[in-house]
């Protein structure tokens, strides 16, 4: 499979409710994490830790590991 058609397919798997369904999951954890700082900081702290969140699932999403053949074909 070509690189540019395993990155389509993982931005297709990457869909928005699944990312707002773990945003929501840690969401109880953001929350406590976010209790040590300002009041008046929280929100925009809690935004840019969601904003990080989702980043970070973009990139493990589409750093994904060789499939089959590739593995098969970078070991000859």
């Amino acid at each position: 499979m070509p690189s540019e058609c395993k990155i389509q397919c993982c931005k297709e798997q990457l869909e928005n409710e699944e990312v707002e369904k773990i945003i929501k999951e840690l969401s109880p954890r953001i929350k406590n994490s976010i209790t040590n700082t300002a009041y008046q900081e929280r929100e925009d702290l809690e935004q840019e830790l969601a904003i990080k969140i989702i980043e970070k699932i973009q990139m493990f999403e589409c750093r994904d590991s060789p499939g089959f053949w590739d593995f098969v074909q970078s070991k000859q």
